[in-house]
């Protein structure tokens, strides 16, 4: 019997400069993402805290992506170190952000 490989969640939490977190997200997705998912990610939700658009404050925008496996995420992680354009795309992203933080995980029983 082959088990399936579990799901790995990838989420990228990024905190962005006043009044620019819908020009941040356009530009992620449009940008960003068309490559992750050629990679092999998939896009599970994109989130926006707090639930409005602030001009004078900053709003995080969680991205979350999942992949099956481990050999997935390295396989796309090693695609996108040594792409071009992901590395112009978040020397370009991190103008506009405050922070960001990425974690890799997966539902306890696949622990």
């Amino acid at each position: 019997m082959v088990l399936a490989e579990p799901i790995l969640y990838v989420v990228v939490e990024m905190v962005v400069a006043p009044g620019r977190a819908r020009a941040f997200l356009a530009a992620y997705l449009e940008r960003y993402a068309p490559g992750a998912i050629a990679r092999g990610l998939t896009l599970d939700r994109v989130l926006v805290s707090p639930p409005v658009w602030l001009e004078d404050q900053s709003n995080t925008v969680s991205v979350s992506w999942t992949v099956r496996g481990a050999r997935a995420w390295w396989h796309q992680s090693l695609l996108a170190r040594h792409d071009a354009d992901v590395l112009r795309w978040w020397e370009d992203a991190d103008e506009l952000l405050t922070t960001r933080r990425r974690t890799i995980s997966c539902s306890p029983a696949d622990v």
